[in-house]
């Protein structure tokens, strides 16, 4: 793998300052090549544990599964807290990312496989702990679950400028968050994957 260097580096965020941004993202794309060489990049639902992260799907397979099964090398990226601001007859945003380099694999060890739903439950919906054990027995079965193990990992970020704070704080329109579109929609898995 190629890593470019950053040409951005006083936007360069630490090896720790990325594994935040990925903590505080609800979803990463997860993205790969098909069969035919076509870029697949895929909106999923996830969890880290130490330099593993840990997705969900269905045991039946698709387009994403296949892509996983064919080349390991995937890329996840994620991206929080996104301002728009204007400043200095200059459009931009504010915002922290992170890219996940690595090989993904899937997971066959069943503490591992228990570990990773228990702790995409906790994420998501600690409210239902209880429910866990349960949920898991119905749907264990029907369920795979898929681990990046990151080779390489990157961030980048840019501050929210006084001017676009100030902004924000008035609500006007150049400062204020905009939706990100995972907002609202459910899952960030879609079933077509």
């Amino acid at each position: 793998m190629n890593l470019y260097p950053l040409r951005r580096v006083d936007r360069a965020a630490s090896r720790d300052e990325a594994l935040e941004t990925l903590d505080a993202a609800p979803f990463v794309v997860v993205s790969t090549a098909d069969a035919d060489g076509m870029p697949y990049g895929v909106p999923l639902s996830f969890v880290r544990r130490g330099n593993t992260l840990y997705f969900h799907a269905s045991s039946e397979g698709g387009h994403k599964t296949d892509c996983f099964r064919r080349d390991h090398r995937v890329c996840a990226t994620a991206v929080t807290d996104v301002r728009a601001f204007f400043e200095g007859g200059d459009f931009s945003t504010s915002y922290r990312s992170a890219m996940a380099f690595g090989r993904i694999r899937e997971v066959t060890d069943p503490l591992e496989f228990k570990r990773a739903l228990v702790d995409l439950c906790m994420k998501y919906v600690p409210e239902h702990k209880r429910d866990i054990g349960r949920a898991m027995e119905a749907e264990g079965p029907h369920t795979a679950v898929w681990a990046l193990d990151i080779d390489a990992l990157s961030g980048k970020k840019r501050s929210l400028p006084a001017s676009g704070m100030k902004a924000a704080e008035s609500g006007s329109a150049a400062g204020a968050a905009r939706p990100t579109g995972a907002e609202g929609s459910g899952s960030a898995e879609s079933e077509a994957n």
